[in-house]
C-alpha cells in the first residue's frame, strides 16, 4: 500500500474561527464528453468497488435538496416506478431521465464525514450543467483522503479513460474546502500554492466551461482524451512523453493516462529539488493544450493580484507565479 508523504505543514488542516477552511486530500477530476447512462452506471460501479463499504452511505440527486441513506432511500415517483420493475438502483432513475431527456443532472455520494474530520472523507460527484450559450457540461471527481492507497486514485484513472468518453482530467493532491467559508479559506489556499506547487486548486465553477478545447493544467495524473486532442499532433505528442525520465504514459480506449513519477510530490518551493522535474517535462510537451486565460479563483488574494492563469501555467512560465 503506497501513502502520500507529506510535510507536517501541509498535512496540518487550515483553521478558521475554530473551525476547519481546507485540507490537503487526493482527488481524480475528469471532464466528461457525456456521460450515457451506461456510463454513468460505470463510474458508480467503479466507485462501488474502490470506495470502502463502510464509506458509501448517503447519496443526492437534483430532485433532493437533502442527502439521503443509501441503504433506505428517498425515492421519487420513477425511483419507485423502477423499484416495482426490479431495476438497479431505483433511486437513480430521475438521473437515467435526466440524462435521456439531454438535461443538466447531479448525482453524489458521501459518506457523511466533514471536513473537520481527520479520517474523512470519500465521495463521488458526477454533475452536467447546461450553460444558456454553451451547452451541456459534464464531469466526475472522486476524493479521497491521504491515507487512502495511491494505488486506487491510478486504477481509477486507467479506467475511466478505458471505458468512459472525456475531454482531460487531472489526478493527485488537491486543496479542499468548506463552501461556506469558501473566500477566506481561498485567501488561505492563495498562500499555500505560493509555495507548495504540486497541489490542485480548484474551483469548478470557474473551470468546468473551459474545458472542451484546452486541459486545465497538469497534475500527478493528467488525462488527455481523444475528444480534446484532435487540433493537435496527439501521436507525436505521446512520443515525446513516453521518452521523459521517470513518466509513465497508459495508453487507453478513450485517451491516455500521464503519471509523473510514482506518487504525487508537493512541490515545496521553500525546499527545492529535483521532484518536479517530471512536472515541468510533461507541461513544456503539452502546452499547446494549456489554456491561456481562467477566471480568477475566489479570494481577496487570487482577485487583487490577478493571477490565476499564472498558477495554472506555473510549470510552463515559473516566473509568472513566482
Amino acid at each position: 500500500m503506497t501513502q502520500v508523504n507529506m510535510p507536517l505543514q501541509l498535512a496540518t488542516p487550515a483553521i478558521i474561527s475554530g473551525k476547519i477552511a481546507s485540507k490537503v486530500m487526493l482527488d481524480l477530476t475528469v471532464y466528461l464528453t457525456g456521460p450515457s447512462e451506461h456510463e454513468l452506471d460505470y463510474l458508480i460501479d467503479l466507485y462501488e468497488r474502490i470506495c470502502p463499504s463502510d464509506r458509501l452511505v448517503r447519496y443526492k440527486i437534483s430532485e433532493l435538496e437533502y442527502w439521503s441513506s443509501i441503504a433506505s432511500p428517498d425515492l421519487t415517483a420513477s425511483g419507485r416506478d423502477a423499484a416495482a420493475v426490479g431495476i438497479r438502483r431505483p433511486y437513480l432513475q430521475p438521473v437515467r431521465q435526466r440524462i435521456q431527456d439531454g438535461r443538466a443532472f447531479e448525482i453524489q455520494f458521501w459518506d457523511g464525514r466533514s471536513i473537520n474530520e481527520p479520517d474523512g472523507s470519500w465521495s463521488f460527484n458526477c454533475r452536467r450543467m447546461h450553460h444558456r450559450s454553451t451547452g451541456l457540461h459534464a464531469f466526475v471527481r472522486i476524493l479521497m483522503p491521504l491515507n487512502a492507497d495511491l494505488d486506487i486514485l491510478r486504477i481509477a484513472a486507467t479506467e475511466i479513460a478505458d471505458n468512459i468518453e472525456f475531454f482531460s482530467g487531472h489526478g493527485g493532491l488537491v486543496f479542499v474546502y468548506d463552501p461556506w467559508v469558501k473566500e477566506a479559506a481561498f485567501n488561505t489556499i492563495y498562500a499555500q500554492a505560493r509555495r507548495y506547487w504540486g497541489v490542485d486548486v480548484e474551483d469548478l465553477n470557474e473551470t468546468l466551461l473551459l474545458m472542451r478545447e484546452a486541459i486545465k493544467g497538469i497534475n500527478w495524473v493528467t488525462l488527455l482524451g481523444r475528444e480534446l486532442v484532435y487540433a493537435v499532433n496527439i501521436e507525436e505528442i505521446l512520443d515525446q512523453l513516453e521518452i521523459i525520465a521517470d513518466v509513465t504514459v497508459e495508453q487507453c480506449q478513450h485517451g491516455s493516462v500521464v503519471f509523473a513519477g510514482s506518487e504525487p510530490v508537493v512541490g515545496d518551493q521553500h525546499r527545492p529539488d529535483r521532484s518536479l522535474d517530471s512536472y515541468y517535462a510533461i507541461a513544456d510537451v503539452l502546452k499547446p493544450l494549456f489554456l491561456t486565460q481562467h477566471p480568477d479563483f475566489s479570494g481577496e488574494r487570487f482577485i487583487q493580484s490577478g493571477n490565476t492563469t499564472s498558477w495554472i501555467r506555473r510549470f510552463i512560465d515559473p516566473d509568472g507565479w513566482r
